[in-house]
């Protein structure tokens, strides 16, 4: 890693975000390999940025399972695995699928609106193969779902998932492009504007199986 140049990151309010992603990026890509140690006077110095926020942002890919914190040794790169992400996914599922009997409940034309919005940003997004604006919209989408349920107490909890960067990794490790991704929450769409619960779990239900099915696709 000391023959990469990174662009040092402007000071603005959520620059811990970019930091983060930075180094999430650098893992994605294998610059990090599991087994490296994550050095934060090393990344402060390439992005041009204090120890401080470079060590919150370790935190954070910890706290998801990217970073693993080793006594007296430091923190290090750690593998994610498919009982990982199949355990996050199972969560979500189930989380999501009382936001989605909610939502039938509760849904307007506007928020229906909203949702259609939402899809045809991300399905521009994969065609323009913009990965982060892509994994933006999704995670939007998803979440505009669980908000329209009224659930305040569900919607934190799914906030706390980590959802932006595990979709992020999931996305990442999938074996389908960007378009194939994006068009498979159109039926959860429909459903949801047919304010018809049986369909729209259906719906979810395919889309998290579809998911665990491909992490057997790849090597753990």
């Amino acid at each position: 890693m000391d023959t990469l140049k990174r662009k040092p990151i402007e000071k603005r309010p959520l620059y811990r975000d970019e930091i983060r992603n930075a180094i999430k990026k650098a893992i994605m890509l294998g610059e990090l390999k599991p087994g490296d140690r994550i050095i934060e006077t090393r990344w402060a110095r390439e992005l041009g940025v204090s120890q401080s926020p470079v060590r919150e942002a370790i935190r954070e890919l910890e706290m998801i399972g990217l970073v693993e914190n080793i006594p007296y040794q430091g923190c290090f790169v750690r593998k994610v695995t498919k009982k990982d992400m199949k355990d996050s996914y199972k969560v979500r599922q189930h989380l999501e699928m009382l936001g989605v009997q909610g939502a039938v409940e509760h849904v307007n034309e506007e928020q229906i609106q909203e949702i259609y919005s939402i899809l045809k940003d991300m399905e521009h997004a994969a065609a323009d193969n913009d990965f982060d604006l892509y994994i933006k919209k999704d995670v939007l989408f998803h979440k505009k779902i669980v908000a329209i349920s009224k659930n305040d107490i569900l919607l934190r909890s799914w906030e706390q998932c980590n959802i932006h960067d595990l979709t992020y990794i999931g996305t990442w490790i999938s074996h389908h492009t960007l378009e194939q991704l994006s068009v498979r929450h159109e039926g959860l769409y429909e459903a949801i504007a047919a304010r018809d619960t049986e369909r729209a779990a259906r719906e979810l239900t395919r889309h998290f199986e579809q998911l665990m099915e491909e992490l057997e696709l790849r090597e753990d």
